[in-house]
């Protein structure tokens, strides 16, 4: 095949034009090794379809250095559906030396680009606000992709340029550390399945607009957003949402096929968002949710106002639930008895504890309460995770619960926050606790482990 430089270039190209872009990839080989035959009959005869999901998976650097491998591969690069620059695609920098080398890449590669664009990703962690991101977005508005992403690393975020509302069969779209204003006339991405913001800035009317006119939506990811007052989404097609941030007051509604849900509120809830933070309010029409999990502060934001011992619908299709227990708190303790009880049909368990009485709503005084409101039976649990027990007489009385209203379960596993004799004695005391299941095990593990 002889020398790279001419080997790798269509005659319409400029060899010293290659050479150039070669210098942003220094790992290049220059030149080709001869393989033996049979393993080059075996790639030029590889399936368009195979060569595409392959170069799919690749950044453009390791899409460029594929060249080399075959003569049906040799002017590859040149027209490959998926453009992925990452941080692999430029030498070690930081600052603006690295914002510059990324841009001139991505500049390169569009110019000489031919055919269509599916995929262009901008994921490296060195592309700062500039001019040339509407260039590029203007650029693939006539390519009309189908997934598309933006990482701004830079704090002040950039603002989308109105033409990527013009991408009418995008499926999947990313925008991180951006600021999102619609034009007036945007009207919803029709075909879009999944959409991710992260560290972005929109307004209320804005994110629900984004979430309702896209009626084909069925992934969406919300982490550190900023702007919204409240999270307020509608939509039917909807199945996976996740929500991870400062709280926000958050009122979901017409979510009928959500099967798997994860919120994460970094902060507690304010005075003036309590009112609409309860458990019916936000979670009460998550019907169809198989897999709830919970992290931070989430779970105190549903206990504002008065906890029910059970939802008004049952969490029938719920067959995973995990989240943090302050157990010095009687509110977040009844909020999870509600889940428990309205999850009848539950298989795995996860309960992470922690104990802080200066957090609480409404600190543990009497038992009592959370004694009567214990009413379920577990026939399908098999699996419980409880970590960093630390032997409270409600951590006891949970535990105690659960073993004796899950006639089929299988292992529960306890990582105590003791050590010592101290550990060995709560062993001792759990091990005595009547156990509906004749196949349950209690496993006592190690919290460092």
């Amino acid at each position: 095949m002889g020398n790279w430089e001419s080997a790798a270039i269509p005659s319409r190209m400029n060899p010293f034009w290659l050479r150039s872009f070669l210098g942003f990839f220094p790992c290049i080989p220059l030149r080709l090794e001869m393989t033996p035959c049979s393993t080059q009959d075996m790639l030029n005869n590889l399936p368009e379809s195979i060569l595409e999901n392959i170069f799919s998976r690749l950044s453009i650097r390791d899409v460029v250095r594929t060249s080399v491998l075959s003569t049906k591969w040799r002017y590859k690069w040149t027209s490959v559906p998926h453009l992925i620059f990452n941080d692999e695609c430029i030498p070690v920098s930081n600052g603006s030396l690295g914002h510059d080398k990324l841009v001139k890449i991505i500049n390169h590669v569009l110019l000489l680009h031919r055919g269509p664009i599916l995929t262009f990703k901008i994921s490296s962690s060195q592309l700062q606000t500039c001019s040339e991101i509407e260039s590029w977005i203007l650029y693939l508005s006539l390519n009309s992709p189908t997934e598309f992403e933006l990482q701004i690393c830079n704090s002040e975020g950039h603002i989308v340029p109105p033409c990527l509302f013009s991408f009418r069969q995008m499926l999947h779209l990313t925008l991180v550390g951006c600021i999102i204003v619609p034009p007036m006339t945007f009207k919803g991405f029709r075909c879009l399945t999944s959409l991710v913001f992260q560290k972005v800035t929109l307004s209320d009317p804005t994110l629900k607009c984004l979430v309702s006119t896209c009626p084909q939506l069925e992934r969406l990811t919300l982490i550190d957003i900023d702007g919204p007052i409240c999270i307020e989404l509608s939509n039917e097609k909807l199945k996976y949402l996740r929500i991870y941030g400062k709280f926000i007051g958050i009122c979901l509604k017409d979510l009928s096929l959500l099967d798997y849900a994860s919120f994460h509120a970094t902060n507690a809830a304010r005075p003036d968002q309590r009112r609409a933070c309860n458990i019916c309010n936000i979670l009460g029409s998550l019907l169809s949710i198989q897999k709830l999990v919970m992290g931070g502060w989430f779970l105190q934001s549903l206990a504002i106002g008065d906890v029910p011992r059970k939802l008004p619908s049952t969490y029938d299709n719920l067959k995973s639930i995990s989240f943090p227990l302050n157990a010095k708190d009687m509110k977040e303790i009844l909020v999870a008895i509600c889940l428990l009880n309205s999850s009848p049909n539950l298989q795995e368990l996860e309960i992470s504890l922690w104990h802080k009485r200066e957090s609480a709503i409404a600190p543990v005084i009497d038992l009592q309460k959370a004694k009567d409101q214990l009413k379920s039976t577990f026939n399908k649990l098999r699996v419980v995770n409880i970590s960093k027990l630390f032997g409270m007489e409600i951590e006891l009385v949970l535990i105690e619960f659960i073993l004796a209203k899950s006639p089929v379960l299988e292992t529960m596993n306890i990582s105590p926050k003791k050590i010592g004799s101290e550990a060995l004695t709560l062993l001792q005391q759990l091990l005595q606790f009547e156990r509906a299941s004749p196949l349950a095990e209690i496993l006592y593990l190690d919290s460092a482990t």
